[in-house]
């Protein structure tokens, strides 16, 4: 066991101290704080620890209203107010944006959650003897009564199936429920049988859909979501934004920095299940949608239909690939690449392309300095948002507006 005082947070909300000169990081651990730790890995250039006693506390210091805070690692910030989490991930945004990009930019205040408990919108749960979630990097168990930042409904319909369901073949239980429709479906995630009737029983006044691994066996096959004013089917296997009402805010300074006009050409890149670029048709003249996943352009031609768009054309392939074989000549180009980020030949695509605005959507700060500087010869970076998509945890969404030089 050692005494520590922790100087700052990483940047993945660990405390920061050192031990002979050698760095460790703690999870739960607040700056300014003197903790005793006991050390559980030990790596050739850092330790890491755990939390043995806290012998002076942090001023930010609160009690988590969850109880399961310090032993699920599920969220990083329950320990603090919810504005002292929004002033680490700002914090955050401009020491990396300072140290990876190398450009002094605009960067604007966070965008803040007004829910920011029980925002979730879908949950997964594990099984093994009991539910609930494994303990981050393990395959420990936790089991919890409820989750605090899953919708109230995921929680309703949790307690249900905890309450009254054998679980004894079941792997995982993945509960979804929409904010704004008010639908929900549970999928069962099995290795033998399971008694589909009184599932079905427990749960035909809860929800809408139910599905054992990929069969249907109650209610309608897809749930829908209405964001920005349009509709989104979303089927088991969906991406969908996991906060509908940041995912609206984020969508909007989006096609906000986009500034469309009626005879542009948008390119929606990385277009998953088509919601940027849906929500942009209204705008434009036309919007092409590029995605690798060929199920994810299968539902986002659905969400065409469901919403009767007729400017919209969606492409499932290699979004460099199908670049390179095309002579596109779009307006705009909105990218929300996965977190690796642009690969090399879709980044050059776009530098020959040359489009007068450029729309970064990132769910990775480093992958997005990464390319801000590879793109700023060409394009000035206008300014960035960041977006509290994820309240409580040190992940942060942004959104980033450019203009060629």
């Amino acid at each position: 066991m050692y005494k520590v005082e922790v100087t700052k947070l990483d940047h993945q909300g660990r405390g920061i101290a050192k031990i002979n000169d050698k760095v460790i990081f703690i999870p739960n651990a607040l700056p300014r704080e003197t903790i005793d730790v006991d050390i559980v890995l030990e790596k050739k250039k850092y330790y890491e620890g755990t939390i043995k006693e806290i012998i002076n506390a942090s001023d930010k210091r609160i009690k988590p209203v969850c109880p399961y805070f310090e032993e699920c690692g599920g969220c990083q910030f329950l320990n603090m107010n919810y504005q002292d989490s929004l002033d680490y991930k700002q914090n955050k945004v401009e020491e990396i944006m300072n140290k990876y990009l190398g450009i002094k930019i605009k960067i604007n205040n966070i965008v803040a959650c007004d829910n920011n408990l029980y925002y979730r919108n879908k949950t997964t749960f594990h099984v093994k003897n009991d539910i609930g979630f494994f303990k981050e990097k393990t395959n420990t168990l936790i089991p919890v009564d409820k989750c605090y930042i899953s919708d109230i409904k995921i929680n309703d319909i949790y307690k249900a199936i905890k309450d009254n369901i054998n679980l004894t073949n079941v792997k995982q239980v993945i509960i979804r429920a929409t904010k704004n429709t008010l639908e929900s479906m549970v999928v069962f995630k099995t290795s033998n049988y399971i008694d589909n009737k009184k599932i079905i029983d427990i749960l035909k006044n809860k929800v809408d859909s139910i599905y054992i691994n990929d069969e249907l066996i109650y209610g309608k096959g897809k749930i829908i979501e209405n964001l920005c004013n349009k509709n989104f089917y979303i089927s088991p296997s969906s991406f969908f934004q996991v906060n509908t009402l940041q995912a609206e805010k984020l969508y909007n300074k989006a096609i906000a920095y986009t500034d469309i006009k009626k005879e542009d050409t948008v390119l929606d890149l990385y277009c998953g299940t088509g919601t940027i670029g849906i929500v942009a048709s209204n705008k434009a003249k036309k919007v092409i949608g590029i995605e690798l996943n060929k199920e994810a352009i299968k539902d986002a031609n659905e969400n065409k239909k469901l919403n009767n768009i007729n400017n919209i054309e969606f492409y499932a392939g290699d979004v460099g690939k199908i670049l390179n074989k095309n002579n596109y000549k779009p307006d705009i180009i909105i990218v929300d690449p996965p977190r690796a980020g642009l690969d090399s030949l879709a980044l050059a695509q776009i530098l020959n392309i040359r489009p007068k605005k450029l729309v970064y959507v990132s769910c990775d700060l480093m992958t997005l300095a990464r390319d801000l500087k590879l793109l700023s010869n060409d394009y000035d970076i206008l300014e960035l948002t960041p977006v509290d998509m994820f309240p409580y945890t040190a992940h942060v969404e942004s959104v980033c507006a450019l203009k060629l030089k």
